[in-house]
């Protein structure tokens, strides 16, 4: 099949563009052209497609769409960028989504569409429940979560074929090296350490969306994206084992607040019956974080009481005296 990928030199993109190779697929990569996205196709010499375009240019998006047998549309502003830049955001997200509907309805034979959407459409999370799924309705309390809400509407009501995918938290070793700013560590510490996540790797995120294009059985549906049993943890587990493995070490409880969040464990059971796309267990991505990071966590480790102090600047829980002595 020829399948576009929006967003494709992102994170998820490019597990995407790596799997549908493998699969034999060929692969239109639809981006913005800037420094880094050339510099990611570049890895990919010919063997696909770059088409250098705006998501919010509604004949970009058609010169790409009039070509492709299936989308995987990634392209999107994540949090926190879409909260500090509320327009940029929804002319992306909401905008493009609309824009790809579009081109798609004007083709002869519409392709199928794999659209990201997230678990933070489910709303901030108590701990305890029984697992998210596919049919909790959308909870609109940000920027993000209501771009995200209206583009899952915009598919259910467009007579296409399409299957939304709320991913949970996925993570692999390039964020978890790279993501960490002062803005993440707020948020971090501001979260009840108790609250349930369900990590994926962004390798089986890819593989389920790849599978998904061509599975007639999950068209029409809303699908939660998680890895699983094996990768069910609570917050505070899931932080602390990523910080030990890079030589950062664990941070006390005190450090954290009591915020709900945008995380829970999902009833994955139908899409993983529909994709099969579960393969790497949380042990396994910690082993691998382990070993890509062998070289550097001496040195983490060296100066893990520098790198845990200023961390904490950033933890209201912290800063308050609650946790000091």
């Amino acid at each position: 099949m020829r399948v576009l990928v929006t967003g494709a030199f992102g994170r998820l993109g490019l597990e995407g563009i790596e799997r549908l190779l493998k699969e034999g697929h060929s692969v239109i990569a639809f981006d913005v052209s800037n420094r880094r996205n050339r510099k990611a196709a570049r890895r990919f010499a010919d063997r696909v497609r770059v088409l250098w375009g705006d998501i919010r240019s509604a004949a970009d998006v058609a010169r790409a769409v009039a070509e492709s047998d299936a989308i995987i549309h990634n392209a999107g502003v994540l949090a926190p960028a879409s909260e500090l830049h509320p327009d940029l955001a929804y002319a992306v997200n909401v905008g493009g989504t609309k824009n790809v509907l579009d081109a798609m309805r004007r083709t002869k034979e519409p392709p199928v569409i794999v659209f990201a959407s997230s678990l933070a459409v489910c709303g901030p999370r108590e701990p305890g429940g029984p697992p998210l799924t596919g049919d909790h309705p959308a909870v609109a309390t940000d920027n993000y979560t209501s771009n995200k809400a209206e583009c899952e509407q915009l598919l259910r009501v467009s007579g296409l074929r399409y299957v939304i995918f709320r991913i949970g938290v996925s993570v692999g070793i390039r964020a978890a090296a790279g993501d960490l700013s002062p803005d993440v560590f707020r948020v971090l510490f501001s979260i009840n350490p108790n609250t349930r996540l369900e990590w994926v790797h962004p390798e089986d995120v890819a593989l389920a969306q790849v599978r998904a294009i061509e599975c007639r059985g999950a068209v029409g549906k809303t699908l939660m994206i998680g890895g699983g049993e094996s990768c069910r943890l609570t917050f505070r587990e899931f932080y602390g084992a990523m910080f030990e493995a890079t030589g950062v070490g664990r941070f006390p409880l005190e450090a954290y607040g009591s915020g709900a969040y945008y995380c829970d464990w999902l009833d994955t059971d139908e899409s993983q019956s529909l994709l099969g796309y579960q393969r790497i267990s949380f042990d396994e991505f910690i082993e691998q974080l382990r070993k890509s990071s062998r070289f550097t966590r001496p040195l983490a480790q060296m100066f893990a009481p520098l790198v845990r102090r200023y961390m904490l600047r950033y933890s209201d829980a912290w800063q308050s005296g609650n946790g000091r002595k």
